[in-house]
């Protein structure tokens, strides 16, 4: 179990190194999905962007969890550093699954709640990184999560709206079918970078 360091032992910076890698990699997997629902012609081409940017997610998470097995010493609890770095990781998962279904799917058109979305997501994520970037030292932090709750809430909004005019506008029941499964995914992945922010405020409430 991780315990707080007193103050003459050194602090072991490489977990917030690597959680800021691991944030980044979110920040530009939220920026290629964006593009892609922006430029659906060219969907193929950012769902292979996408799943380079969640291999290497994959990889450094393990180097993460690794590098925690090996710490006899860590800045903070075990099991936070375990929950932030998976759950980063479970922001980029959702955002290449996402991604590869719209390029799968081949819509004829990206409906506009989807791209409204994907732009609250690329914020949300944005500041996920600002967040997890705080935990040095603990600057403004609570500014980042009222901010990812906020976009989470506004996202929850709009794809709730998205799926109610998707039943009364959509006549083709297996487009309603993708459309849902796109929406629902979408949300989840605000709803990962919620978790996130949740791990974030409880490792600063233990440790500040």
């Amino acid at each position: 179990m991780g315990f707080k360091l007193p103050r003459l032992v050194p602090r072991e910076e490489k977990f917030y190194d690597m959680f800021d890698a691991l944030a980044a990699l979110a920040v530009r997997a939220a920026e290629e999905f964006t593009v892609l629902v922006k430029n659906p012609a060219d969907a193929p081409a950012s769902a292979r962007r996408l799943k380079s940017i969640e291999t290497q997610g994959d990889d450094l998470t393990r180097e993460l969890i690794d590098k925690l097995n090996r710490s006899f010493v860590t800045p903070i609890e075990r099991g936070d550093i375990h929950a932030l770095a998976c759950g980063l990781d479970e922001i980029i998962d959702y955002l290449e699954v996402v991604g590869h279904k719209i390029s799968l799917y081949e819509f004829p058109a990206i409906r506009p709640e989807a791209v409204q979305v994907a732009e609250l997501t690329l914020a949300a994520a944005r500041e996920v990184e600002r967040a997890v970037h705080s935990l040095r030292k603990f600057p403004d932090a609570q500014t980042h999560l009222r901010a990812i709750n906020r976009l989470e809430a506004e996202a929850d909004h709009i794809c709730r709206s998205a799926l109610a005019n998707l039943f009364t506008q959509e006549k083709d029941v297996i487009a309603i079918i993708k459309w849902k499964e796109i929406f629902e995914g979408i949300e989840g992945t605000t709803d990962r970078c919620e978790d996130v922010a949740d791990i974030v405020d409880g490792v600063i409430v233990k440790n500040a």
